[in-house]
């Protein structure tokens, strides 16, 4: 299968080849520097409603789909480029910046020629469900293998924070706008 680069091309930093990690990945072809923009992830944009309704009438799997916001996808199966072969890591080197609803690879360190490009996937559920730590592991497995793999390309899940038990102030509509009153003139 030929291999294409972006309309503007890869700025010769990478290349696609056989990953450790998972099937195919993508590889530094030279030092890239921290704070590089590496590629563009090209796809087709697709409602998420649309690729949903597929994927559970069996007519597609969501491999390459990368979420630019709310409502759409970019589906990089469909006009992609070799971006859709950046693997999840854990202990990713990469991350997506979206500017102008255009998602972008960006080195978060310095990522020596021979080095895997990854970023965290950071799958979430589309309804909102919580799914156990068991069944994510279980469903969406993370082979990344670094230190602190959680085990998953499931999203950690944010810690609640524990606040002290709140005040009637506090708890009220209006506390923000109440204010002491003034002390009382002594003679």
């Amino acid at each position: 299968m030929p291999m294409t680069q972006g309309a503007k091309g890869d700025r010769d930093f990478i290349q696609v080849q056989a990953s450790g990690i998972h099937g195919t990945g993508v590889f530094a072809k030279r030092l890239i520097p921290k704070g590089t923009r590496v590629v563009e992830y090209q796809g087709r944009r697709r409602p998420k409603a649309q690729l949903l309704e597929e994927a559970v009438r069996g007519e597609r799997k969501l491999t390459y789909v990368l979420n630019l916001d709310a409502d759409t996808a970019i589906d990089g199966a469909e006009q992609g480029n070799d971006a859709r072969f950046v693997n999840h890591s854990c202990e990713p080197n990469c991350e997506v910046y979206i500017f102008d609803e255009i998602p972008y690879l960006y080195a978060m360190q310095d990522i020596p020629a021979g080095t895997e490009l990854t970023f965290d996937y950071k799958l979430q559920s589309v309804h909102s469900h919580r799914l156990s730590r068991s069944l994510c592991r279980e469903f969406f497995p993370c082979h990344c293998g670094a230190p602190t793999c959680r085990g998953t390309l499931v999203a950690p899940m944010k810690k609640r924070r524990r606040s002290a038990r709140p005040t009637p102030t506090q708890s009220s509509p209006a506390a923000g706008l109440m204010r002491p009153s003034p002390p009382l003139e002594q003679p």
